[in-house]
């Protein structure tokens, strides 16, 4: 990807991570597109505390992710529905979805199938550019200053957070994508990978960027070397130094990332625009990533992808849809 300048806290990828950037706002998230919207399935679930997805939640309410309507008055019970700009989320939860196939531990929770409705088939959710239709790897990208360079993005809702270092303990009911929020789910974790992204390797270079105490990016990086998502190389010996490289793993995660910053720069972006433009090299056109289908290459909507265990299963229930429709 590149580095331009040293303003990866002003990026839309960074203000994203603000308001998504949590363990339990990414289950929430994730269980909201599988169709839950009442508070006790989404503490099912999630495995989180009341107390925690009270805060959670109220937080993607504020942050415009759901909205809140109330479904019984006696007592007061509330649904919670994804926005338009909640909605807007798809690609990124699918772009987490195969991450998760390739990288999480056997027994972590790994996702079941999907299978694209419009077409029938078990399918690979596939990041692509909108102008030129070919796939987008880390390797295919780079940036370049925008009209929003040096300009502070609106503040967003914070809350308190539970840190990656601890959240693994808490399971709830549907494992999937737990090993991705395990890793992303912290608020300075996925700073300190796009800081890599940016192309910043070393400790002191992340410090000065991220304005992190040194103690806290000890921890973070020990955790990302631990999960293979960096690599530490020695490239000084006194006083020891150490480099920090992405991994086949760590670069994977460039998907999530690029989906993350794409989001911020439409719903997050200050009104002068993005603090910084990504091109897809193959065509030297502004990049827009979207995600398709792997068989028929149709844009995955959301509405138009189903899970089962297996593929089979998942084509049955297709089939009966539409016999049933």
């Amino acid at each position: 990807m590149g580095k331009v300048g040293r303003q990866t806290k002003l990026s839309s990828v960074t203000q994203a991570i603000r308001v998504l950037g949590d363990r339990w706002s990414i289950l929430i998230i994730r269980d909201a597109f599988q169709g839950v919207r009442r508070f006790q399935d989404f503490l099912e679930r999630t495995g989180t505390s009341r107390a925690t997805l009270t805060n959670r939640l109220r937080s993607l309410v504020a942050n415009g992710i759901f909205r809140r309507t109330l479904y019984t008055n006696t007592p007061p019970r509330y649904e919670y529905r994804l926005s338009p700009k909640g909605r807007d989320l798809y690609g990124l939860s699918l772009i987490a979805w195969r991450w998760e196939r390739r990288w999480a531990p056997r027994g972590a929770g790994i996702p079941m199938e999907l299978v694209h409705t419009p077409c029938k088939h078990a399918t690979q959710p596939v990041l692509a550019c909108v102008h030129c239709g070919k796939s987008v790897t880390i390797h295919d990208t780079y940036l370049l200053p925008g009209s929003g360079t040096g300009v502070r993005a609106p503040v967003t809702r914070r809350y308190r957070r539970l840190s990656a270092l601890t959240a693994a303990s808490h399971r709830g009911t549907h494992r999937e994508l737990t090993h991705i929020a395990d890793i992303v789910g912290d608020p300075w974790t996925p700073l300190v990978i796009a800081a890599a992204f940016f192309g910043l390797h070393r400790f002191d270079d992340m410090h000065r960027e991220l304005g992190i105490a040194t103690n806290v990016l000890a921890d973070r990086l020990e955790l990302l070397v631990r999960e293979r998502i960096f690599s530490r190389r020695l490239y000084m010996r006194r006083p020891a130094r150490h480099e920090y490289k992405l991994t086949e793993k760590g670069r994977d995660l460039y998907g999530y990332a690029l989906m993350s910053n794409a989001w911020g720069d439409r719903w997050l972006a200050p009104p002068t625009g993005p603090p910084y433009l990504i091109f897809h090299r193959a065509c030297a056109h502004e990049l827009f990533p979207v995600v398709r289908c792997s068989h028929c290459e149709h844009e995955l909507v959301p509405g138009s992808v189903i899970a089962a265990a297996k593929p089979r299963a998942a084509a049955a229930k297709v089939g009966r849809r539409k016999n049933s429709g």
